[in-house]
């Protein structure tokens, strides 16, 4: 959501970051010296905030050039594809990071240049996905679930199982998500096997497969299925955190819901890319992106979790537990780990296989 209030504050926080040098000791660039810092990041994703973007280029006399990746696996391709200094921060979920990593494409990260590190919460700081050998290579960003979200108007009981995606009584009126990660864990959930390490396939197509049949539409991105919720045409669905937050705060009859046997956790961090020439401007600009104003700011304003420890605590707990940034939903989370070239073809296959069947 962007909506004035936050976009204004967003501004005055950036401001003040920039007059404390909130930037782990980075300084100003001289007036003849104008780098350009260029990140990957999906499109409406914090960082390309018109608002954010303009205080930081007068902060650190430099140009800031977003540009979007549409998957992880597009992400991946751009990094081995990229000349050096093309790219300089990137946002990889956990889902890619040990193949960037493995390959040489991110930069060892020392936490002691970022101010904000140490108000990370260690949950994060210690997944086993952003280190190699003890050293850092991603720093996490923000974290969210992709979980259940429903029509308050037409549902009065919240859902309490992943299964409620897959329930006849609202045949005609799901929205699942079209992205095969998804539909494997959420399937995966609902047949009682581990989401990351699944082993029956054959039980999860089938699944999935009554699930069509229930099912009104797939979905790629948050706009069309709040289009769709908004026009009625769905009352539940599987959706992320943020996105459903946001819709709640435009006035929308929703909720959302991590169930009891569990949903699909993901963590997006910060990366700098190996052969920038501004890594002392990538660690100003990833040491904002953590910091306590940026991620409160963003979260309270319909954005995802922050992993900075002070904003989380800072954020209404009724707010914090409607958008499934509380510890109960926190720990009902299987998060997403590292998938194989050859797992990721099974799963893509499967779920195309489940698409195509008529």
């Amino acid at each position: 959501m962007r909506n004035k209030s936050f976009l204004s504050f967003i501004l005055v926080m950036i401001l003040v970051f920039s007059l404390t040098n909130c930037g782990g000791g980075n300084e100003k660039a001289s007036d003849t010296e104008q780098a350009t810092l260029n990140v990957v990041n999906w499109k409406d994703y914090g960082s390309d905030n018109s608002e954010f973007v303009a205080a930081f280029e007068e902060a650190y006399n430099c140009k800031i050039v977003n540009q979007y990746m549409s998957s992880e696996e597009d992400l991946l391709t751009k990094l081995r594809t990229s000349k050096p200094g093309e790219i300089d921060v990137c946002l990889p979920n956990c889902t890619i990071l040990t193949a960037a990593i493995e390959e040489g494409l991110l930069k060892e990260i020392d936490p002691g240049k970022l101010k904000n590190f140490d108000v990370m919460f260690e949950r994060f700081k210690t997944q086993k996905e952003v280190m190699k050998d003890g050293k850092y290579f991603a720093v996490p960003f923000v974290w969210g679930s992709t979980a259940i979200a429903y029509n308050t108007d037409e549902i009065k009981e919240p859902p309490t199982s992943m299964k409620a995606l897959f329930d006849e009584k609202y045949a005609g009126k799901i929205a699942f998500r079209d992205d095969y990660n998804d539909a494997v864990m959420a399937a995966a959930i609902v047949t009682g096997q581990d989401p990351n390490n699944p082993t029956d396939l054959d039980a999860i197509k089938e699944t999935l497969l009554a699930q069509k049949k229930l099912n009104r539409t797939y979905w790629k991105t948050g706009d069309e299925f709040s289009k769709l919720f908004a026009g009625g045409q769905i009352t539940i669905g599987m959706m992320w955190s943020g996105q459903a937050a946001s819709m709640k705060q435009e006035g929308q009859p929703i909720s959302f819901v991590v169930p009891e046997d569990g949903a699909i956790g993901w963590v997006d961090n910060w990366g700098i890319v190996e052969g920038t020439e501004n890594e002392d401007l990538a660690y100003a600009f990833i040491d904002w992106m953590i910091s306590k104003d940026f991620q409160y700011s963003w979260a309270a304003g319909g954005g995802p979790a922050p992993v900075n420890q002070e904003a989380a605590e800072a954020i209404n707990p009724d707010y914090a537990a409607s958008a499934g940034m509380d510890e109960n939903s926190l720990n009902r989370l299987f998060f997403m780990e590292y998938r194989s070239n050859e797992v990721k073809q099974q799963w893509n296959e499967l779920w195309t296989e489940v698409k195509a069947t008529n």
